[in-house]
């Protein structure tokens, strides 16, 4: 895939926090900026983390690409000065709808931090991709669009 893209956004990496680094190590031609899910405020690690993301993008484009810090393991973000003007580019894993209130919750707020990233950008464009998790006519449908 990256012999033919410039980005690349992949979510649920599950990679560690201290493991990162691995994502400028994926191709030689690309960085890599993301966040881990997995907490490690435990000497354990358990379960099955949610969200993990990151963009991959070329090395020869790195003087246009700022990332953008959202402390969210759901999104992952930066901007890319195009001549066409500033892109805002989005990387993000949506919640999955269990049919709880907190899981709703967790979708509205993902949606509102990415809305609010947008209209806090002086983007003319925005890309946004990843595993949004929602279908015409499901619960979040009317959140998603």
């Amino acid at each position: 895939m990256c012999e033919c893209s410039d980005f690349l956004f992949l979510q649920e990496h599950w990679l560690l926090p201290d493991e990162l680094d691995v994502l400028n190590n994926i191709h030689s031609d690309f960085y890599g900026v993301g966040y881990s899910a997995v907490e490690l405020d435990n000497d354990i690690v358990l379960g099955r983390p949610f969200g993990g993301t990151c963009i991959l993008y070329r090395k020869c484009l790195a003087q246009h690409v700022s990332t953008l810090v959202t402390h969210d393991p759901r999104i992952t973000a930066g901007t890319f000065d195009s001549n066409l003007g500033l892109v805002l580019m989005i990387c993000v894993y949506m919640p999955t709808d269990y049919g709880s209130y907190d899981s709703y919750e967790q979708y509205a707020d993902t949606c509102a931090k990415v809305v609010a990233m947008y209209e806090d950008s002086d983007a003319v464009d925005v890309v946004l991709c990843g595993d949004f998790n929602c279908q015409p006519g499901s619960r979040f449908y009317s959140l998603y669009t």
